[in-house]
């Protein structure tokens, strides 16, 4: 089962480092690790909406201070890494979920609503409004094996410099990332297309508040 120290020594293992057995550790390998985990894997998150971090969120709204510009204001959800659209209730949306998908016109194009961001605002003239946005997924257990090699490769590019001082093991840890980050993302669109020929994904939806 993948820990975030599993993945680091993955990371550690790639720039030809020892492995540590804990993020406490008074090691510069352990330092490193807590100093570039957590950005890494937000970038890696935020660069593509991973079907693992999607999310569908009822927004609660607050004071509108654009009322010339925007109907409607609403405070983005604290673990938002990536907007990826906002979309009306439809009125098969339950309290219990409602579908990630976004709403397609009689083509079959994604119909877009549009939305302004200012901070941790969002303006829009939808009301109510659901989110669909990648969240910060920070359990790595979720993560799928492909995931885990990418985000320990992208790790491995920001300790080699610290680690290592070679500007070739970063160079080659940069190449090898981005090969399995295009993989990893691969799997991913096979697993929604899969997904979508076989069942609907639901996934919670917060009430207004």
């Amino acid at each position: 089962m993948a820990s975030v120290v599993s993945i680091c020594n993955l990371a550690l293992s790639n720039v030809g480092k020892d492995n540590i057995n804990d993020l406490t550790e008074k090691s510069a390998e352990a330092r490193a690790c807590n100093q570039f985990y957590a950005q890494t894997r937000d970038t890696l998150l935020q660069s593509y909406p991973w079907k693992a971090a999607r999310k569908t969120l009822s927004l609660g709204e607050i004071t509108n201070d654009k009322p010339g510009v925007w109907k409607h204001a609403y405070m983005q959800p604290s673990d938002c890494l990536q907007v990826r659209g906002i979309r009306p209730l439809y009125a098969d949306d339950t309290s219990a979920g409602a579908l990630d998908i976004a709403q397609m016109d009689d083509g079959g194009r994604e119909v877009l609503h549009p939305y302004e961001i200012e901070g941790e605002t969002l303006y829009c003239n939808l009301s109510p409004c659901l989110l669909r946005y990648t969240a910060r997924l920070t359990d790595p257990t979720r993560f799928s094996p492909l995931f885990i090699e990418a985000l320990s490769w992208h790790l491995a590019v920001r300790l080699a410099m610290p680690l290592t001082r070679d500007p070739k093991i970063r160079a080659d840890a940069l190449t090898i990332a981005r090969t399995m980050q295009a993989a990893a993302e691969q799997a991913d669109v096979n697993q929604v297309r899969q997904t979508s020929d076989t069942s609907t994904d639901f996934l919670t939806v917060r009430g207004h508040g």
